[in-house]
């Protein structure tokens, strides 16, 4: 029987749009020992965009 928790339909759903990016982030975080706890997906996501903003905006 297949596994349709959250996390294994959200990841299901990541790969098959090709955006795995949250679960990269998630990944580097346990690996670098972070002493934070992870940003939420809706705060990684805002983190994300700001940070694609402020490349549109300064990059010449």
């Amino acid at each position: 029987m297949p596994d349709l928790t959250p996390r294994a339909l959200w990841t299901g759903l990541c790969r098959l749009l090709k955006d795995d990016s949250y679960e990269r982030y998630l990944a580097e975080h346990a690996a670098g020992g972070g002493r934070e706890p992870p940003m939420d997906f809706a705060a990684f996501k805002r983190a994300e965009a700001m940070g694609h903003a402020a490349r549109m905006c300064c990059d010449d």
